[in-house]
């Protein structure tokens, strides 16, 4: 946590200061990761203890990745839905994100299967190629599910270095979001490809990463009184118990449960985590005391969990573990990064309304987090006057529906009976019909 937390302070200086990262917009938390990436693979990263100077194996930053993503999760089960317009417009820009993501994530997937088989075939090497199938998840969801799935496949089906692949997807899908969205988000801007009258420019504080002195928004409200506890300390105290429950939940499901879906058990503890949280907040709810949780206190504390988890992303890949694959991988990455570009940006063109506004959010969310999404949107729309900040929100309830056989085949990928390239072709067939019958391409705008 102390290497984490140094890097971060470090990065957010460096973010105020450097004017290539400002014009980049690149994040504190993967500067913090790239700076940590380099330290921890040239043996920098250890602690000082009675025995003298002992490293820290990058194993250690992967269990916190998974612990941080999953506790992440019990505050999104805990923050309160806000009201939001679901007209039939932007129902609709929710529906095509949702079809493409799924038809993305297939995209990416079948790339990443496809050149770990052809390498695997071709050159060799000591490596499972279903690993291939993780640049997709990497991509498409981040690292905490990556990482999740990975830790299925090597404690139930041991397919080595899965959890340091799903890792090392997930962190290049930043680095891809942030070397190519930008720069597209700018083209855009020149090219007038952008709606109505946004002009793009951010503000100073945005850029730098530091609010102006006197220039502080409220980040949070107390619901305790500070004399009995801290309003911070009970919300975070909240969240802990709910993570203890889930985990242990997930500890008996692996204990209880048949081999082959034991290893859900800690491979889903986010999931456990949100739904125990969401079960907390309607209890919160019938009891009529769900004013002693403040949203905006339990967003700040996820929105945390989310950017060391970010940095700790890198600190967990160890270039050693990832030689076997490093040149497949590479290659994969490369073509999975180009074919969203395009194939995003040719839908796009054809959307029904705010055609880039869309396609862009969508680059950022589908090759990083939803996070990286909004970045995006924002240089385009720096107001949020399109409704692609909503449909973003409305996009995650849809894909619940939409991305259901990949979701669930995703852990049982390494067994010989599970069909995911054929799920993922049948994607890649079905949605682009889809997207014309419901009338979601039109001609093009730009």
């Amino acid at each position: 946590m102390i290497w984490i937390s140094l890097l971060l302070c470090l990065a957010t200086f460096l973010r105020s200061r450097i004017k290539i990262l400002q014009t980049f917009l690149v994040p504190a938390s993967l500067i913090g990761g790239i700076l940590g990436f380099i330290c921890v693979n040239l043996g920098i990263v250890g602690m000082p203890t009675m025995e003298g100077w002992q490293p820290i194996p990058t194993k250690v930053f992967s269990v916190m990745t998974f612990h941080l993503f999953a506790f992440g999760f019990v505050g999104v089960g805990l923050m309160k839905s806000k009201e939001t317009n679901t007209s039939k417009l932007m129902f609709r820009g929710g529906l095509w994100m949702a079809l493409m993501y799924c038809f993305i994530w297939s995209v990416q997937g079948i790339i990443g299967k496809s050149v770990f088989e052809l390498w695997h075939m071709t050159v060799g090497g000591d490596f499972d190629s279903c690993l291939g199938y993780l640049l997709g998840c990497g991509f498409a969801q981040g690292p905490g599910q990556a990482h999740a799935y990975g830790s299925i496949w090597e404690t139930t089906y041991h397919v080595g270095n899965a959890m340091s692949m799903g890792l090392a997807s997930a962190a290049m899908g930043f680095v891809v979001a942030v070397v190519i969205g930008v720069p597209l988000a700018y083209t855009g801007i020149r090219r007038g490809w952008i709606s109505g009258e946004h002009k793009g420019s951010l503000p100073e504080f945005f850029l730098r990463g530091i609010m102006k002195k006197g220039d502080n928004p409220a980040c949070a409200k107390a619901t305790t009184h500070s004399a009995t506890i801290d309003s911070f300390a009970f919300h975070l105290a909240l969240m802990g118990v709910v993570y203890g429950l889930a985990y242990t939940f997930g500890l008996y499901w692996t204990l209880f449960m048949p081999a082959g879906v034991n290893g859900l058990g800690f491979g889903l503890l986010y999931t456990w985590g949100m739904c125990l949280a969401m079960l907390t907040r309607f209890v919160l709810n019938k009891t009529g005391s769900s004013h002693i949780l403040d949203g905006d206190t339990v967003r700040r504390i996820t929105n945390t969990s989310v950017d060391f988890m970010v940095c700790a992303v890198f600190l967990a890949i160890s270039v050693s573990e990832l030689q076997s694959v490093l040149m497949p991988f590479l290659i994969a990455v490369i073509l999975a990064a180009l074919a969203t570009l395009v194939l995003i940006m040719w839908y796009a063109r054809r959307a029904p309304e705010y055609n880039f506004e869309r396609g862009i959010a969508c680059f950022g969310c589908y090759t990083g987090t939803v996070a990286t999404g909004m970045l995006l949107l924002r240089i385009v729309d720096p107001e949020f006057e399109s409704p692609a900040a909503i449909e973003l929100g409305i996009m995650n309830v849809i894909i619940l529906l939409l991305s259901q056989p990949l979701t669930v085949g995703y852990p049982f990928i390494p067994s010989e009976a599970c069909p995911m390239f054929l799920i993922m072709v049948g994607y890649v067939v079905v949605v682009p019909i889809a997207m014309y019958m419901l009338k979601l391409v039109k001609k093009v705008a730009w």
